[in-house]
C-alpha cells in the first residue's frame, strides 16, 4: 500500500511537472521572444509548492492524506494554466486567478504542515 501511493503521488507530481517543462521547453528553443503565455512566476511558485509538500513528507508533517489532498490541488492550478495557454495567451485575469489559487494553495500547505497530525512512523518489517 505504501509503495503503491508514493508511486502514485510521485507520477501526478511529475507529469505536471514534465508537462509543463515540455511546454517550456518548446518555447525556449524558438528564436521568438518569449510570449505572453510564458508564466515563469507561476511556474517558480509550483515548483517551491511542490519542494514544500516533499519536504513536509519526508519530514512526517503531512500524512497521506493530507499530501494526496495538496497534490489534488496542485494539479487543478496546472489544469488551470494549461487552459489559460491554450489559446496563445495568458490574460492579465487568467493570471490573476491562477496566482490567486496558488497563494490559497500554499496556505493550505503551510496549514497542514503546521496542524497536530503527523504521520505515523513506519514499523520495521512491514
Amino acid at each position: 500500500m505504501n509503495r503503491k501511493f508514493w508511486s502514485i503521488l510521485w507520477t501526478v507530481l511529475l507529469s505536471g511537472c514534465l508537462s509543463l517543462s515540455a511546454s517550456g521547453q518548446s518555447s525556449t528553443t524558438q528564436s521568438t521572444p518569449a510570449k505572453k503565455s510564458s508564466t515563469p512566476g507561476i511556474d517558480q511558485r509550483e515548483e517551491n509548492q511542490k519542494r514544500r509538500i516533499k519536504r513536509g513528507v519526508k519530514s512526517g508533517e503531512l500524512t497521506k492524506h493530507e499530501t494526496k489532498k495538496l497534490a489534488k490541488e496542485e494539479k487543478e492550478i496546472r489544469k488551470d494554466e494549461k487552459e489559460a495557454k491554450a489559446d496563445g495567451t495568458v490574460t492579465k485575469e487568467e493570471r490573476k486567478e491562477i496566482r490567486k489559487e496558488q497563494k490559497k494553495a500554499s496556505k493550505d500547505i503551510y496549514k497542514q504542515k503546521h496542524d497536530a497530525q503527523k504521520r505515523p512512523k513506519a514499523r520495521k518489517g512491514s
